[in-house]
């Protein structure tokens, strides 16, 4: 994502090509906004199915999720929408899109994130052995995973830029 920013604000001269930003952005939202319908209907169907109880913890979770996913999608559309019929807004936006001290905050943000969650989850891969194999093979899953897809994004990258 941050590499995909760096690409779009190094491009981004005028409020036209903001204003093509600003609409994936918005697609991407709507995206969110159908995997919020999808979660809450799976969870539904779950329920009715008799997988997950309807009265369960998880039940609410799920639902609880697809609904955070529905409403901050509408919002982030919303403000999208008035970003784009308001020019002052938009030259205001873009400005600060394309601003290298936001960009530089914004990817050493990510990058400390990053290193964060992969110790949390090896702390929690070599305590969670001792409770559950399960909880082991899904922080070690993921850590691999990690790692591939981080290696496939700097091949893609390399090849790309």
């Amino acid at each position: 994502m941050i590499c995909f920013r760096k690409m779009a604000a190094s491009n981004v001269k005028t409020n036209d090509d903001f204003r093509k930003i600003i609409g994936r952005k918005s697609n991407i939202m709507k995206l969110l906004i159908f995997c919020g319908f999808v979660t809450i209907l799976v969870t539904w169907i779950a329920a009715m199915a008799g997988l997950l109880d309807s009265d369960s913890f998880f039940c609410g979770l799920y639902v609880g999720l697809g609904c955070g996913l529905i409403l901050a999608g509408t919002i982030k559309v919303l403000q999208m929408r008035k970003l784009l019929r308001n020019e002052e807004l938009l030259k205001k936006e873009r400005i600060k899109f394309t601003d290298e001290r936001n960009r530089a905050i914004t990817a050493k943000a990510v990058q400390t994130s990053i290193f964060i969650i992969l110790v949390l989850s090896y702390a929690a891969m070599l305590i969670g052995v001792f409770y559950s194999k399960i909880i082991f093979y899904c922080y070690w899953s993921m850590i691999i995973a990690f790692f591939l897809v981080y290696l496939a994004c700097i091949k893609y990258y390399n090849h790309k830029m």
